[in-house]
């Protein structure tokens, strides 16, 4: 309510007021305050960072402060893209990834790390495990990156008319970070002389499970309520 020959009645601070509020707002405002969910996961995510961290220095494996360093930078840009609460099943899932993350590069099975453990036969054709956990952790994480860039960058400016076109540009979206992140592996690998870099079949494998990450819930939110929002 107005008063009578106030501000809000002169046309000139009318046009200030309306661009004002139409202004878009600089990273850092706007921003909903945390959730519970929200609160536990980096919780969890933060204690996993930490007891890693320690475990990493404490085996003495060249990789600590590349795998610590990503999770830490990857954490620190969600939460400064986020501006709406997270769903707590992807902020959950989000802290897994991290978890997944940091256990595949630090923790030793045997003589390597966990990335490459494995059960199961060996085909000499493909070149890896049938069943490896660095395949599994590459589509889990992937398959989660793909979710939290829809929620926080594409979800909003989905409509009817563009949704297709955001679900693949939120799928290219995880699969580039995919690749940028076998590009930090590959450049840690030269740091540290070449321990765990699981050569050419290694990387192209790790491609490979993030294209079929990335892709299911490409599919998940094609066909989904989510995915019309």
């Amino acid at each position: 309510m107005s008063l009578p020959g106030g501000a809000d009645t002169i046309a000139g601070k009318q046009i200030s007021h309306s661009s004002a509020r139409h202004r878009p707002q600089s990273p850092g405002r706007g921003r909903a305050p945390f959730s519970r969910a929200e609160r536990r996961a980096v919780e969890v995510a933060a204690v996993a960072v930490a007891g890693f961290c320690s475990y990493g220095f404490a085996t003495g494996s060249p990789s600590t402060v590349g795998y610590v360093s990503s999770v830490i930078i990857i954490g620190a840009a969600i939460v400064w893209l986020r501006r709406a609460a997270v769903p707590g099943l992807l902020a959950a899932g989000l802290a897994i990834a991290a978890i997944a993350t940091l256990a595949g590069g630090l923790i030793d099975v045997g003589q390597n790390v966990l990335y490459n453990a494995s059960v199961g036969p060996y085909s000499k054709e493909l070149g890896t495990h049938f069943l490896q956990y660095d395949h599994f952790a590459h589509a889990y994480v992937s398959f989660v990156v793909v979710f939290a860039c829809w929620v926080m960058l594409a979800a909003p400016h989905a409509g009817g008319d563009h949704r297709r076109d955001l679900v693949l540009l939120t799928v290219g979206t995880a699969l580039g970070l995919g690749a940028l992140n076998e590009m930090v592996e590959f450049l840690a690998t030269l740091a540290h002389h070449g321990a765990h870099a699981g050569g050419y079949w290694n990387t192209g494998w790790d491609l490979v499970c993030n294209f079929i990450g990335a892709g299911a819930a490409g599919l998940v939110l094609a066909r989904s309520r989510a995915g019309k929002a």
